[in-house]
């Protein structure tokens, strides 16, 4: 498993917050926006369809020592799920789905 650093923006965007960026463990990079969006979506109540990958702030690796920035550490936790759901968070989204609608 590799890590990688995802960055979200999701309704915050509109009030001027700042993006949450998540680092996640994953095979590669799709798999991590994967883990990193469900999560987003499941602990802060969106959809994923209103969640935007911040392409800039997302790479292989964790984030810098000293970078500007706060980012949440998700390498030792699940996504949180429903009580009945079971959800399989690698079709839950796709970068080059997404960014083909633009």
């Amino acid at each position: 498993m590799k890590v990688f650093t995802v960055t979200i923006a999701g309704a915050e965007r509109f009030d001027g917050e700042a993006p949450y960026t998540w680092v996640v463990e994953a095979s590669d990079m799709t798999s991590a926006i994967s883990k990193a969006t469900a999560y987003h979506a499941r602990s802060q109540e969106e959809r994923v369809c209103d969640l935007e990958l911040v392409p800039r702030h997302t790479f292989e690796g964790a984030p810098p020592a000293k970078c500007s920035y706060h980012w949440n550490d998700l390498r030792t936790e699940e996504p949180p799920r429903g009580a009945d759901e079971e959800e399989d968070t690698k079709t839950l989204f796709h970068p080059q789905a997404a960014w083909a609608t633009r």
